[in-house]
């Protein structure tokens, strides 16, 4: 399982949306700036396209979501680009980000062009659109097997993939801040948001009268909102909402800096799943405290400490222990939760593990890496 040469590989790759400080995809711009260091060239077509920062191998294509450009114009823009770069051989792959329509759409004319076809997908949602893809695609990559909610032998598991440049320490400290105790993503029953105000309710009774809660997101279908109400008046109830502070939703630049004001991240969830915030908040320093066992192979021995039960309870427990850890253990603690990070999750090493997956198939071999249906078997 080694990086990829990349040579001779030209990429399109297809998002949607291309903004170094996006709220929700940061991601896809910090990944391009990765390929292009590794291949001859990327080719990026995406919905929306606003401030970027790329090298000069990469050419950027947009669909037109940021302007006035009607939903029929933008899906004619869609194929046309798409079958011109593949007709013309400006591009010999495809990569296709997070939309498993967008593998659909584009699957016969790259088969067609003989282009190898790899969907990137971390989600629970079994679509019938995912269903497809899954049968359309040469591959399709994710980062942990609980990601890829279908048991395929072709999704294989690469990790994530962190900007650990941008989401490192700061070497600050934060002592005398009080506990401040941070959970970020979108607002939904899922992200266990009101089992941190109860647990933020439990530590305020128990020996930390000033602990805070900050929470980064913002809710998008009509139920999350309802929930957000329903969270204002949790905390009222529960006398703290003085202390719960909803930051709403965070440009991409500026997480790391929301990560670093924290004293602990929270990652909760009622399904397992490999959350891309626990990495980050670990990238840069915080320790993490989890009901997540997805999180157990990044922590390692040290699990135990911060992996808990699903309680307010045992969530105030684990964030107690956490909280008083003796710096001469807490410090490299932390510094071994970064590395297991940067090793196993950073985008450089997940770009790498992409640009095999592509040299692979275009050599008509399987990637060496393990799939979701071989490691659903050892389950």
């Amino acid at each position: 399982m080694t990086n990829g040469t990349g040579q001779g590989l030209r990429i399109l790759f297809v998002t949607q949306e291309l903004n170094s400080s996006s709220v929700n995809l940061a991601v896809a711009h910090n990944w391009t700036g990765e390929l292009a260091k590794r291949v001859e060239s990327v080719h990026v077509l995406a919905g929306r396209v606003v401030d970027m920062e790329l090298p000069p191998n990469v050419y950027v294509h947009s669909l037109g979501c940021e302007s006035s450009r009607s939903r029929g114009r933008r899906v004619y823009q869609f194929g046309a680009t798409c079958v011109s770069l593949l007709a013309s051989g400006r591009v010999n792959a495809v990569f296709a980000h997070m939309v498993p329509a967008y593998a659909v759409a584009i699957g016969p004319v790259a088969r067609l062009a003989g282009a190898p076809l790899v969907l990137w997908y971390t989600s629970h949602g079994k679509s019938s659109a995912l269903i497809w893809a899954n049968r359309i695609v040469n591959a399709a990559v994710t980062a942990s097997v609980e990601s890829y909610p279908i048991p395929s032998d072709r999704a294989f598991l690469l990790g994530h993939g962190i900007d650990t440049q941008r989401f490192a320490p700061s070497g600050l400290s934060l002592a005398g801040t009080g506990a401040v105790l941070g959970m970020a993503g979108r607002l939904t029953p899922l992200k266990g948001f009101d089992t941190g105000i109860r647990a933020l309710a439990t530590l305020r009774n128990n020996g930390y009268p000033n602990a805070s809660l900050r929470i980064a997101g913002e809710p998008f279908y009509s139920a999350d909102h309802q929930y957000v109400k329903d969270l204002r008046l949790l905390a009222t109830e529960l006398a703290v909402d003085h202390a719960v502070e909803f930051v709403g939703p965070v440009r991409g630049d500026s997480m790391a800096q929301f990560y670093r004001s924290l004293s602990v991240f929270v990652n909760w969830r009622m399904q397992p799943s490999l959350d891309k915030t626990g990495l980050e908040a670990m990238a840069c320093g915080i320790p993490v405290i989890t009901n997540n066992s997805s999180y157990r192979h990044v922590m390692g021995k040290l699990a135990n400490n911060f992996l808990v039960g699903d309680t307010p309870a045992e969530l105030a427990r684990g964030v107690d222990g956490i909280l008083g850890l003796h710096p001469n253990l807490r410090d490299p603690t932390i510094s071994r939760l970064r590395t297991s990070v940067v090793e196993g999750h950073g985008a450089d090493g997940l770009v790498g593990k992409l640009v095999a997956v592509f040299d692979s198939l275009r050599r008509g071999d399987r990637p060496d890496f393990p799939s979701v249906a071989e490691i659903q078997s050892e389950l």
